[in-house]
């Protein structure tokens, strides 16, 4: 009697498990994916698949598969408020909000003024550690927000990136003329430190420039600094680099700016992991990485 009812027991529980499979294929139990652009451009979909370059998926009211570049993406996220990608820029951006002063725009109207912020580094929960006051803080969900604005102590990188944009561009400026002015008959080390010695002052007390006196070029380099710098502000000032968006009010709402943050460095990093990556793709590229490793 007990041998006749394991194999229909056994037979009711697969049964089971296939209606179970058939129900949950029903678009009314996938997980929604959200892909938000720089911009704030959201898109509705069913994320296929992620890969180096490019994330695969199926817009929502559609069959067809799509694609677009990470490289083009700001964060995507599902329906559960469960973060599974973001760029470089974003947590940029969450870096340089944190240890900051500010208010925080919630989605619902609100608004919560903050003396220090820090996000959770699982993104896969993404939360956000507010503190309200010197004994009060608070946690909130990052989807609950639509923009942070600090203060204006943001400008700090503003002062940096002035900074060594226009010192990279003399330096840059200095290196071409020494390609363009090279003499062969000279010692290479002799007619290189002549055109760096232009930027640079006299300091007699440590020997430098005692003889030739201050750099032809330094005075200009002194006077484009500032300049530079000063631009740098008013341009970020200009473009609300203060405020930080994450969450659009609406689906068709975009943010107040771009979220895109240039960086030079970050560039060509990501240059050199591309041409890395697609040698590693060829048996040869691939042979020639393996010497160097």
């Amino acid at each position: 009697m007990h041998g006749n009812l394991r194999p229909m027991n056994h037979f009711a529980r697969i049964i089971i498990f296939i209606i179970a499979i058939s129900n949950g294929k029903s678009k009314d139990f996938d997980v929604k994916h959200m892909i938000v652009d720089f911009e704030g451009k959201t898109t509705e979909c069913f994320v296929d698949s992620l890969g180096y370059q490019y994330i695969y998926f199926v817009p929502k009211d559609s069959v067809d598969t799509d694609s677009v570049k990470l490289k083009d993406l700001y964060y995507v996220y599902n329906d559960f408020d469960r973060v599974f990608y973001y760029s470089w820029s974003f947590e940029e951006n969450v870096r340089r909000m944190e240890n900051r002063t500010g208010k925080i725009f919630l989605i619902n109207g609100d608004t919560l003024d903050f003396i220090d912020l820090k996000f959770n580094n699982d993104m896969i929960e993404p939360e956000i550690f507010v503190k309200t006051g010197i004994k009060r803080s608070t946690y909130i969900s990052m989807f609950d927000v639509e923009r942070i604005e600090t203060d204006f102590s943001i400008m700090s990188y503003s002062v940096k990136q002035g900074f060594y944009y226009s010192l990279s561009s003399f330096i840059i400026a200095s290196t071409l003329d020494v390609v363009r002015n090279w003499d062969r008959e000279r010692r290479a080390i002799p007619q290189i430190w002549d055109q760096y010695n232009d930027l640079l002052p006299k300091i007699s007390v440590i020997g430098l420039n005692k003889q030739q006196g201050t750099g032809v070029t330094y005075q200009s380099l002194t006077s484009l600094i500032p300049l530079s710098v000063g631009f740098a502000m008013v341009y970020d000032i200009y473009r609300q680099k203060n405020k930080f968006y994450f969450t659009p009010v609406y689906e068709d709402k975009s943010f107040g700016r771009n979220m895109y943050v240039f960086s030079i460095e970050n560039i060509v990093k990501k240059q050199f992991e591309s041409v890395i990556f697609n040698l590693e793709k060829s048996k040869i590229g691939s042979k020639l990485l393996r010497l160097f490793r």
